[in-house]
């Protein structure tokens, strides 16, 4: 069992000490229940004091007006259910695709097969064969082909339902239903942001880790810290909270 497993079961009593504070006004089913992935799908605003103050002095030197918000997006489950798929902006500062599990062992192994791209095999591809299959037998134009097309169709439907079912519960078997997750991002740190720090890697991508916690199973907010060595950052606090729920989309995802 990975040590940060031990913490984050810690975490069990915070949020049941929430649902009975809340109880009494009505509200203590807001962060009870079983942790449910799709709760964690929509855009967070986030706050981070060091990101904030590179992003004002680059602003304040550019002149520029209101800065953008910093936003963390989880977008969908990776194809084989076992990590989150997002992407984090912090404006002026970094920009990056994100990657989340439930452990640092499914992170490694899934973010392994991002980098030698035998990462995650699209739904399209999957479903093609079956399609391809009532396609050529609508082409004959038999009429008991027409009734296995139709078959087919819903037998399809069917599979593609129970491969849905069975991603959002592995996620939720894998993440031990606890609402904490470690995150590996990737991507651009900006160039102005690097103006005063160490460059590590000025013309390529940069990466790097980071943990958040929510504050119960409705993922409505978390808090966690970030690590970006380009900037000399080192577990740096940050914090969020859900700005919109989203259904799972099926947003263009670039590990490079």
């Amino acid at each position: 069992m990975d040590d940060w497993q031990d913490a984050a079961f810690s975490t069990r009593h915070v949020h049941n000490r929430v649902g009975k504070s809340k109880a009494g006004r009505g509200r203590g089913r807001r962060g009870g229940g079983a942790f449910e992935v799709k709760r964690t799908f929509g855009r967070y605003e986030v706050k981070c004091a060091n990101a904030k103050r590179i992003g004002d002095q680059i602003n304040t030197a550019k002149n520029k007006g209101q800065a953008l918000l910093p936003t963390i997006e989880i977008f969908r489950l990776s194809d084989d259910g076992r990590g989150l798929l997002g992407r984090l902006c912090l404006p002026g500062v970094l920009d990056a695709s994100l990657v989340m599990t439930g452990s640092r062992k499914t992170l490694e192994e899934l973010v392994s097969g991002l980098e030698s791209r035998d990462d995650i095999t699209s739904e399209s591809e999957i479903e093609d064969e079956p399609g391809d299959r009532v396609e050529n037998e609508v082409e004959s134009g038999a009429s008991d082909v027409e009734q296995d097309v139709e078959s087919d169709d819903n037998a399809v439907v069917s599979e593609t339902e129970t491969k849905e079912k069975r991603r959002f519960e592995s996620f939720e078997k894998n993440s031990f239903r606890s609402p904490k997750f470690w995150f590996q991002w990737k991507g651009q740190v900006k160039s102005n942001a690097e103006s005063s720090m160490a460059k590590s890697n000025p013309e390529g991508s940069e990466t790097g880790r980071g943990y958040v916690v929510f504050s119960g199973n409705d993922c409505r907010s978390f808090k966690g810290t970030i690590t970006v060595d380009a900037l000399q950052w080192k577990d740096i606090s940050l914090s969020g909270w859900k700005e919109m729920t989203m259904s799972e989309r099926d947003v263009g995802f670039d590990w490079k």
